[in-house]
């Protein structure tokens, strides 16, 4: 974040009379005072120190606008002709505006070339080194040199260089100055944990900001309380702060400050569950920094849009997200955030079932956090850490079967356990991993050793909620092995507890991937007991919130499963009362992995979700009338089929489609039937094979024609007048079925 401009006043060598102009700088209303001066230059021709004052301040309004190549230019005119004058001020104030821009472009080095000329010309050429002017842009450097030791993530660096800026700034009551240095260092104590004191810090900068009455101060204080609230996990009063950034950023068009507010409010809604929504957000914050040049957040955008399609379950899209991250040239030399990106792609590659590939990276990222601690990376999702990664790649190596260097990486985490006792995460985490191995093994005193450790993990206070779901997640795993090996149906009282508490977690935390597992795995367990129709609703239940919350690739392992259990009814209802709890357990074993759930690769996912069309009908849902119906098989549709369409609609009516929304399905024989009801329209789709590739294009067809409002006018005017749609009308939908369903 940039910062601070100098109050120009009688006391300076720019010799400027105008009072109006000297307070206008002095709380940074850049544009007011290029107003000013401009007035001026109708009048009459600007003096020279009046061109260096407009110069200036075009350099902090393309700087707060975010247009950092444009401010870099005029500072570098500004200083060529003040060198060309012989005005030291003039040169080394545009020095300092240089590197503000510089800093923003990413250029870390070389600003700090050009702070160390200004330092070296302020110390050379200034004589009155207690004077005012002196004391000013000495602190002015202080603060840069803190700008880019924060860039760099070395933090305590950079706050002790803000505090001394501050303590300077303090001295001759520079409250604009005070200002900024209190921000940047509050944003950096936010960054490592220190709420209660970045809070303190941004509380006696919001009461100089409204003093002085600095909006450009209030939109970054703003931006860091936003952040602050966000890591406490107070969402709303986050977005309340981040919306009220928006707000002042977007009336003086600061796309700079707008890309970080959009990103609080993208993080925001993210964790509340609206991926669509925040995938807005993230977007508009990169086309800011493309358009902007901003590198150093360049990556947050790619990171954050890549975990968005991650966690969609579109893994090969946020791969190429992440990929674009590595081939930014800071990220290549930066020790931080680097590890970060390695290890989240490892962690897809080993979703994807590519072990060889996770390994490399998630090896490469420990080998560069061997000398770093835990960094909170401005305001992402993801908590950089040693820890963290060696689980990432002690649960790979557990997959993959490697168990020589398991036990290698475990001794590596619990030293790290040894070294930092008061970091309970890494004590978790150490005998999670230890459970996560001994499970693997053939031994049943293994076995129940690891349901000890996660039945412990599982009780403990909640620190994080990844390791405690994952603890629970595996204990129901090792309770289905018990369960087959001794068959005694208490067991079920456990996992039903045990799910119960999975399920209040992530409606708490508005964890929707781990809830759409959760009543996934819970209508497994209902199979299991038989209760046939209690699974079904719970297989719905658990589609209907993964496809709500974009979760598209779980929503199609649960929609497959469904039409297996479907396919399979009458069959497993009469063969499953002649087979014990035990064999029905063996031969479902793989249903049960909890923790697999989204283990499968992506290309199997797509393999089984194609499906052939066979009709499409859209229904008055007041009288069950047919207003639109289309065959896409030149064949006669068996009395049969038609039977069972009119009697799910008969048994469905009241009750499947009471909510807008909602997908019902039935099987009648080879033929599967989905419905989704709409403003008073039942649409039904007749298809051969898997209902998932049948879902989502029955849903883009429906989308696509909901924003048609001349043909709804008419399914409307046919509904209500008892007639007939027109056959252009007719015509009209055939299109928009061509493209959503024959494709």
């Amino acid at each position: 974040m940039y910062l601070l401009i100098f109050y120009y006043n009688k006391e300076l060598m720019y010799g400027i009379q105008n009072n109006q102009i000297n307070k206008q700088i002095s709380v940074g209303r850049f544009s007011e005072v290029l107003h000013l001066i401009n007035t001026i230059q109708k009048e009459r021709k600007l003096s020279f120190d009046e061109l260096l004052i407009e110069k200036y301040v075009r350099i902090f309004i393309s700087l707060d606008e975010g247009n950092f190549v444009k401010g870099e230019e005029i500072a570098n005119n500004m200083i060529k002709i003040s060198k060309k004058n012989g005005h030291i001020l003039g040169e080394i104030d545009g020095i300092i505006g240089k590197a503000e821009n510089s800093i923003c472009l990413g250029v870390l080095n070389k600003s700090r070339i050009i702070i160390q000329k200004g330092i070296n010309l302020l110390s050379n050429n200034v004589q009155e080194n207690k004077s005012k002017e002196f004391i000013k842009r000495k602190a002015y450097f202080k603060f840069l040199l803190g700008r880019i030791f924060a860039e760099k993530t070395k933090v305590h660096k950079a706050i002790n260089l803000f505090q001394e800026s501050y303590e300077l700034r303090k001295k001759i009551n520079y409250k604009y100055g005070m200002l900024w240095s209190l921000i940047n260092s509050g944003s950096l104590l936010m960054s490592i944990g220190k709420f209660e004191k970045a809070k303190k810090n941004l509380g006696t900068s919001l009461s100089l900001a409204e003093e002085i009455n600095c909006e450009v101060g209030i939109i970054w204080i703003l931006i860091t309380l936003g952040g602050i609230e966000y890591h406490l996990r107070n969402l709303d009063k986050a977005m309340s702060y981040a919306e009220r950034g928006v707000i002042i950023s977007e009336k003086y068009n600061y796309k700079h400050s707008s890309s970080l507010c959009y990103d609080i409010i993208g993080h925001c809604l993210n964790k509340k569950g609206y991926l669509n929504k925040a995938l807005h957000y993230f977007q508009k914050s990169l086309t800011n920094r493309i358009e902007t040049g901003y590198k150093y957040l360049l990556a947050q955008s790619y990171y954050t849009i890549g975990n968005i399609y991650i966690q969609k379950g579109e893994l090969k899209e946020g791969l190429d997200y992440f990929n674009h991250i590595l081939d930014i040239p800071w990220v290549k030399k930066d020790e931080i955030s680097k590890p970060a990106y390695l290890t989240i792609i490892g962690r897809i590659y080993g979703e994807l079932g590519d072990f060889l590939t996770a390994k490399k990276y998630l090896t490469e990222a420990i080998e560069l956090l061997k000398t770093k601690e835990g960094y909170i990376f401005h305001y992402q999702n993801f908590n950089v850490s040693i820890a963290k990664t060696l689980h990432g790649l002690i649960v790979i190596l557990i997959q993959s079967k490697e168990y020589n260097l398991v036990r290698y990486y475990l001794e590596e985490l619990n030293k790290l356990r040894i070294k930092y006792p008061e970091m309970i995460q890494f004590k978790q985490l150490y005998r999670l991993d230890k459970a996560l191995f001994l499970k693997t093994s053939v031994r049943l005193m293994d076995r129940m050793e690891a349901g000890t450790i996660l039945k412990k993990i599982s009780e403990e206070d909640i620190f994080d909620y990844e390791i405690t779901t994952e603890a629970m997640i595996n204990l129901c795993e090792v309770l289905i092995s018990e369960l087959e090996l001794t068959g005694d149906e208490r067991i079920f009282k456990e996992i039903d507890d045990l799910i119960e508490k999975l399920l209040e977690i992530a409606q708490s935390q508005s964890l929707f991937e781990l809830l759409a597992s959760t009543y996934f795995f819970k209508a497994k367990i209902s199979l299991l007991k038989l209760e046939i129709d209690i699974a079904k609703k719970l297989f719905m239940k658990a589609q209907n919130i993964a496809h709500e919350q974009g979760l598209e690739r779980l929503a199609n392992q649960i929609s497959n499963a469904h039409d297996a259990v479907l396919k399979n009814l009458n069959n497993e209802k009469k063969k499953e009362k002649n087979i014990s709890l035990q064999e029905r357990i063996a031969n479902s074993r793989q249903d049960f992995l909890f923790s697999k759930l989204l283990g499968s690769k992506m290309d199997d996912v797509e393999k089984e979700n194609m499906d052939k069309p066979i009709y499409v009908v859209i229904l008055s849902s007041h009288d069950g009338r047919c207003i639109y119906s289309k065959s896409f098989q030149k064949i006669s549709l068996n009395e049969d089929l038609i039977s069972g369409f009119i009697s799910a609609i008969n048994m469905f009516g009241k009750e499947a489609f009471s909510s807008s929304g909602s997908i019902d399905r039935i099987r009648h024989g080879d033929y599967s039937i989905i419905f989704q009801t709409y403003d008073g329209l039942i649409f039904g789709y007749v298809f051969k094979g898997s209902s998932s590739g049948a879902t989502y294009k029955l849903n883009n067809f429906i989308d696509k024609l909901l924003k048609e409002k001349a043909i709804l006018r008419s399914i409307d005017l046919a509904v209500n007048s008892f007639i007939d749609i027109s056959e252009e009308v007719h015509s009209q939908i055939d299109k928009l079925i061509y493209i959503d369903i024959s494709n």
